[in-house]
């Protein structure tokens, strides 16, 4: 079986630093909605910082990002041959399987759900943020 061609567009390389400015502002806002007790905004914009933070990864490194309907297409991108990112993919793979529940289901997110994946969004956007500013020589 043929492996799964995932959509995707051109971006100039440059952009990635407004796509890195997004996750920080999404991810300030998760806590700022923890901190207020607001779980459902809390969840929703970790799962935004999450999906910004890898459009960063992936303009800066290849100059594209995910253009597919389905948000876990960008799994695909970033899990490049040889590349280790086996931790980083978990934290991403977390926060969009909460995506659906939190915007289009019924139920509310509890505390607890809220703050996991707060807690993933933190670790993954720390990793995106070493693909995207390399340490200083």
């Amino acid at each position: 079986m043929a492996p799964r061609r995932v959509s995707s567009r051109r971006e100039d390389r440059s952009a990635h630093a407004n796509y890195l400015a997004k996750a920080e502002e999404f991810l300030r806002s998760a806590l700022e909605n923890i901190a207020s007790r607001r779980w459902n905004a809390a969840a929703l914009s970790a799962i935004h910082a999450g999906i910004a933070g890898a459009d960063a990864v992936l303009v800066f490194e290849r100059g594209l990002r995910s253009a597919g309907e389905r948000h876990e297409d960008v799994l695909d991108l970033l899990g490049g041959p040889g590349q280790d990112r086996s931790a980083a993919l978990a934290h991403l793979r977390r926060i969009l399987a909460r995506k659906n529940v939190v915007e289009y289901e019924s139920r509310l997110f509890s505390q607890r759900e809220a703050e996991e994946v707060v807690q993933q969004a933190e670790r993954f956007l720390a990793w995106a943020r070493g693909r995207v500013r390399p340490a200083a020589p």
